[in-house]
């Protein structure tokens, strides 16, 4: 049972900040170079407000690939901007599947974060794929679109039409119960 949303804006020790991809090579293929430094001011405001900032980063499993598969190259280590600090969780993950890390759900609940707000790149790959999952898993999620870039304008809009038809909430506005294209109802994130 998930206390109410109120709860949450005051206990901040059971929300965490989610930040996807943050990656030099990732960054350069998003539509809007600006959502970095407004994804820096949503890190910094959350960090003041005591939440745990959990930084996510793809690694390639083919060590023919280094620009993706060393977590200290220029690709792969995260931009200078969104550099870990100490006390923030690094998960790493090898698909677009942040949740397809074992360890990530488990941490969460262990230190009863109940509560993600969600910030990245790319909108329509890791964003929308972390906050739909986290959604399925029984997460509050708020994703901050303008702390988000997708592969293009139309891409990004169409993935946090997707996350809000989920259920999440964009910046703060709480999603309706969307209807799909077939007239069904699509559930709210609890």
């Amino acid at each position: 049972m998930h206390p109410p949303q109120s709860d949450l804006a005051t206990d901040m020790t059971r929300t965490a900040l989610l930040e996807i991809d943050f990656q030099p090579w990732i960054i350069e293929l998003g539509h809007d170079p600006g959502a970095l430094a407004r994804a820096g001011s949503v890190r910094d405001a959350q960090r003041a407000a005591g939440a745990l900032v959990v930084c996510t980063r793809y690694l390639s499993r083919d060590a023919a690939d280094p620009l993706r598969s060393d977590p200290a190259s220029d690709g792969a280590r995260f931009h200078p901007s969104m550099t870990p600090l100490p006390g923030d969780l690094i998960a790493t993950k090898f698909d677009r599947d942040i949740w397809s890390n074992p360890d990530l759900d488990a941490q969460l609940r262990l230190v009863g974060v109940q509560h993600l707000m969600i910030t990245g790149y790319l909108t329509d790959f890791g964003v929308r794929i972390a906050a739909e999952r986290a959604c399925s898993l029984g997460y509050r999620v708020t994703v901050h679109s303008a702390a988000c870039a997708g592969s293009s304008e139309d891409e990004h809009q169409r993935a946090l039409e997707s996350i809000a038809a989920a259920g999440a909430t964009l910046d703060g506005t709480p999603a309706k119960p969307a209807t799909s294209r077939r007239g069904s109802t699509v559930r709210q994130c609890p």
